[in-house]
């Protein structure tokens, strides 16, 4: 099945399609994995941290696998690199310019702890 808005972790989350004549927006999200990160090839001290993903919502599903069901957001994922940074009063600002993971379009719900471009917490 096919949604233009889904609620999960307390967040109420859009699609692009459903969002585009809204004054506020709810169809980004992102994403903090806990991975390596090296500076180069020849790196041989790779460091563990937190790094932030941001992305726009194209389409929710949700997969019935009859026992349970499964949401997932396609999404456009943007660069980190040059594309994202954080202004002077803390506000960070993507280059919606900037897409990359075209072949990785896929983003469990579940994992979508946080939401920008204006995201409303459901109470």
């Amino acid at each position: 099945m096919k949604f233009l808005s889904y609620v999960i972790n307390e967040f109420q989350f859009h699609t692009r399609a459903c969002d585009i004549d809204r004054v506020t927006q709810c169809i980004g999200v992102s994403l903090v994995a806990h991975t390596m990160q090296i500076a180069s090839v020849k790196d041989k001290n790779p460091i563990y941290g937190d790094v932030s993903f941001y992305e726009v919502i194209d389409e929710i599903w949700e997969l019935d696998y009859h026992m349970f069901n499964f949401p997932v957001f396609e999404c456009d994922w943007f660069d980190r690199n040059g594309g994202v940074k954080v202004d002077d009063l803390g506000f960070t600002l993507v280059n919606t310019n900037r897409l990359c993971h075209k072949s990785d379009p896929f983003l469990l719900a579940s994992q979508a702890k946080t939401s920008f471009l204006h995201g409303r917490p459901i109470r």
